[in-house]
């Protein structure tokens, strides 16, 4: 029987490597002997295995990795241009809306003044015709508002020695009534002819003279009126 011995040798540093040498063509040794190689083994670990990394990875595994050092500069930068960018954005649109505003403001305006010069006339027709009929109500109740029309044509008219008066034919008898009273109201008159016309308003009369006529009929008033109120309205 054969014993074996193995010797444990805690210190790897005492191992040494032995290497045979070369051998010559007929089995001996080149420079015979052994080559004692004065290199000390290393214990050499087991690469590591897949799911267990090395310790010095597992240590940088443990370390977050933290963001470059110029991050918060450019996340700075991108705020500003969005900022910027976003301002100049809302000055854009207020300037639109201000140039959409003032247009509307413009056509508000023009619409405006449309209005009013369609309605202008609308409005001068109602005033008339009101007036129309407060003359006409006015006259069927006093029947004396022609001796107040024709006196006021006569102090409106040149001065003339004779007048021709016409008047509407319904009150032709009144005013050649009143005459001796129209003579007495000027001073110098030798005459006054009053003639009764149909074309003429009750109300109404025209004066004529060798130096013009006043025209003081109901729709001579009525027309001085208009341009009154027209000639206020375009101011």
């Amino acid at each position: 029987m054969h014993l074996s011995k193995v010797f444990r040798i805690n210190n790897d540093e005492a191992l040494k490597k032995v290497r045979f040498r070369e051998f010559g063509s007929n089995g001996e040794l080149i420079d015979d002997g052994l080559e004692i190689v004065q290199e000390g083994f290393r214990e050499t670990r087991p690469a590591a295995v897949a799911g267990n990394p090395p310790p010095a990875l597992q240590e940088n595994q443990r370390q977050p990795v933290g963001p470059p050092a110029d991050f918060e500069k450019k996340v700075e930068a991108a705020y500003l241009q969005g900022k910027e960018a976003g301002r100049e954005e809302a000055i854009e649109h207020f300037e639109k809306t201000l140039e959409m505003f003032a247009q509307g403001i413009e056509e508000i305006s023009r619409l405006r003044r449309t209005l009013l010069q369609n309605s202008t006339h609308d409005m001068l027709r109602l005033v008339l015709s009101i007036s129309r009929q407060v003359i006409h109500a006015e006259i069927s109740i006093n029947r004396e508002v022609i001796l107040t029309t024709v006196s006021k044509a006569l102090s409106a008219a040149v001065r003339s020695d004779s007048y021709r008066i016409k008047v509407n034919p319904e009150e032709l008898e009144l005013v050649n009534e009143k005459k001796p009273l129209f003579m007495a109201s000027i001073n110098g008159l030798k005459n006054i002819i009053f003639e009764g016309d149909p074309l003429i308003e009750r109300g109404g009369c025209l004066v004529e003279s060798e130096f013009g006529e006043v025209d003081a009929t109901i729709e001579g008033q009525l027309d001085e009126i208009r341009r009154t109120l027209l000639g206020v309205m375009e101011q």
